[in-house]
């Protein structure tokens, strides 16, 4: 389980898009964030997961996911989120800053934008 809700809402936007991410969406529960790498503009975090998410393989082994925007006033940042899969499991989400600095803690106040091409553009802010 996610224990992340900063990071468990941009996984919730991120998957809300085409055909792919709807049926990759289904393997959220089965995640655990097992490692957080901050490189000073952004975040990388790696996601283990238990053996029931196997009946939620994508079809596309090396999907690449992306499209939401990320503000947060209270640390002064813009930035976006794309995630990556790896043998249809999702593996890894990659958080990078336009400018400044990623702070070394889990965003608490945000707001998270869709902003592919013909997204809702739904919002999560906190």
């Amino acid at each position: 389980m996610i224990k992340s809700s900063y990071i468990n809402d941009i996984l919730e936007l991120l998957l809300d898009s085409d055909e792919d991410g709807l049926f990759a969406k289904q393997q959220i529960p089965f995640l655990t964030e097992i490692e957080f790498k901050y490189t000073g503009s952004g975040l990388f975090v790696y996601f283990g997961y238990n053996i029931e998410i196997e009946k939620f393989k994508t079809a596309k082994p090396n999907l690449v996911l992306n499209g939401v925007k990320i503000n947060s006033d209270k640390h002064n940042i813009e930035g976006q989120a794309t995630l990556f899969f790896k043998d249809g499991f999702i593996d890894n989400l990659e958080i990078w800053c336009y400018e400044g600095n990623y702070p070394k803690n889990d965003l608490t106040n945000y707001t998270l934008t869709q902003t592919w091409l013909n997204s809702e553009n739904k919002t999560i802010s906190k």
